[in-house]
């Protein structure tokens, strides 16, 4: 099992004005030799970890161009309307098992809470409880000494009220073997139709905050990185999007200087031999949108959000190679005896 260190980083601008957070991936390449090694027994495995969550996400309003948060109450200015939905979603996949779980509202502020799921020989040994794994709790699984793939998503409150808040948690692991494959993702999606009235004010700023807690980590193990007989892959991906749409001209308002809507990336690298290099964790940072200038009118509002990881373990490609010229090495054999 390998241990993680915590290393806190803020969400960064890039050009194209875009918030990015962590995307870990690791690739393991089998490398080549003049001579095939035996390996040794695996010590370790594989393992790709994911977990999102945000508290208190609000809209604050600027009335004056400022572009600082006025003390006012957003429902003064935006109400919601008929219309939206909510929903979560998880997914599982184990060795080609697969399981899911949808929980859809046909409105746009009810809670919304997909079931736990885990797949893999190892999920009766986890100690998993539905909406009960957090970075806060310590308790994430993020290990590569099991065999299992798990999907957790919950979601409740408003962004339009006195806050929202959710999480989506998707980890996988292998602990050896040589022909195994895991993954799992979970998913929230929240459509809200909006009325913005102004009244006497011609336009207003918005933006919105929250706060966030999340570990993205991809790890592959010496032993296997270093092995030239297996190769192996973990991804792990957190993501989460506001974008803001008029009903009536089509147009999408951007939340930063670059396209609509928010998304967060990060990447973490394993390379052979090198084991676990980078893990992405935070907690309790603050998440601020840039300010979007809108006038009163009919706006959707859609708010996303997932995690998503993915590990394999598999025969290097040389060694699949190798395999096929013995066994056409066998029958070419067996045919000229035949022939004799």
């Amino acid at each position: 099992m390998h241990a993680y260190v915590n290393t806190y980083n803020r969400p960064t601008v890039q050009n194209n004005g875009a918030w990015k957070m962590k995307f870990a991936t690791t690739i393991k390449y089998a490398a080549i030799a003049g001579a095939l090694v035996t390996a040794s027994n695996a010590t370790a495995g594989v393992s790709a970890t994911a977990y999102l969550e945000l508290n208190d996400l609000l809209v604050q309003i600027d009335t004056d161009g400022d572009l600082v948060p006025d003390p006012v109450n957003p429902l003064d200015f935006i109400s919601i309307l008929p219309g939206g939905s909510r929903s979560t979603s998880t997914f599982t996949d184990n060795n080609g098992a697969s399981d899911s779980d949808l929980d859809s509202q046909a409105s746009a502020t009810a809670d919304s809470d997909a079931d736990l799921l885990c797949l893999g020989s190892s999920c009766g040994v986890l100690g998993l409880t539905n909406n009960g794994q957090s970075v806060d709790g310590g308790n994430l699984v993020a290990s590569d000494a099991f065999y299992y793939s798990v999907a957790d998503a919950q979601v409740s409150g408003s962004a339009l009220g006195s806050g929202a808040s959710g999480f989506t948690y998707a980890d996988a692991g292998i602990a050896a073997g040589n022909d195994e494959s895991a993954g799992a993702n979970s998913n929230i999606a929240n459509d809200i139709l909006t009325q913005f009235t102004l009244d006497a004010l011609t336009d207003i700023n918005v933006r919105f905050s929250a706060l966030m807690d999340y570990l993205v980590d991809a790890f592959i193990s010496p032993d296997i990185a270093n092995d030239s007989l297996r190769a192996a892959t973990a991804t792990a991906k957190a993501t989460f999007g506001i974008q803001l749409a008029n009903l009536v001209t089509g147009d999408t308002v951007s939340l930063t200087d670059g396209p609509s809507g928010v998304t967060f990336n990060d990447i973490a690298i394993d390379q052979p031999g090198l084991g676990d290099l980078l893990v992405r964790s935070g907690n309790g940072e603050t998440f601020t949108s840039g300010w979007a200038n809108v006038s009163a009118g009919t706006y959707q509002l859609t708010i996303t959000q997932s995690s998503t990881v993915q590990t394999t373990l598999v025969p290097a490609p040389t060694t699949l190679a190798m395999a096929a010229f013995g066994l056409l090495g066998l029958g070419l054999t067996a045919r000229r005896r035949k022939q004799k």
